[in-house]
């Protein structure tokens, strides 16, 4: 499956979220990304949680303040994809936190949204972890193991 496709999916899908949050999403996606071992909705569904907590979280930024980048590269062996936003960003301390179950900072979240991600990317082989966006926001990455032929793909996860 190529990342890149489904980042563009979903970038597509929360347009609407995004123009309503008065949020610029922009993507800088590598173009000779590998493909990689995971199953498509899973990956929606992360990538829309990262997506969705990134326009949320800027909601509190000024106007013309808050853009969401989305970007891919290869690393080694792997496929990185980063969700970096303008946002106010989190206490470098409590990046890791974000993670446990039922953690939230939200006055109605329920602290099971990136907890699900990171047991997603996991359960692919993958890491999942956050990070301050320097000079301002959070930024969220994932990797996944680059799969180098189709029929690496089929002997790994047959019948997905």
């Amino acid at each position: 499956m190529l990342c890149d496709a489904v980042v563009g999916e979903m970038v597509g899908f929360t347009r609407g979220e995004a123009a309503r949050c008065g949020a610029v999403v922009s993507t800088q996606l590598a173009s000779d990304l590998p493909a990689v071992l995971a199953d498509r909705v899973e990956l929606q569904q992360v990538l829309l949680n990262l997506i969705i907590n990134a326009l949320e979280a800027m909601e509190v930024m000024e106007a013309g303040e808050r853009r969401l980048l989305i970007s891919s590269e290869s690393v080694a062996d792997d496929v990185r994809i980063m969700v970096s936003d303008s946002g106010p960003g989190f206490a470098c301390e409590r990046a890791e936190e974000v993670f446990t179950a039922f953690y939230t900072t939200k006055s109605t979240g329920l602290g099971m949204g990136l907890s699900i991600c990171r047991t997603i990317i996991e359960a692919h082989g993958g890491r999942l972890w956050a990070e301050a966006n320097l000079p301002l926001g959070a930024r969220v990455l994932f990797t996944l193991a680059a799969c180098n032929s189709v029929a690496t793909l089929q002997q790994s996860w047959p019948g997905r």
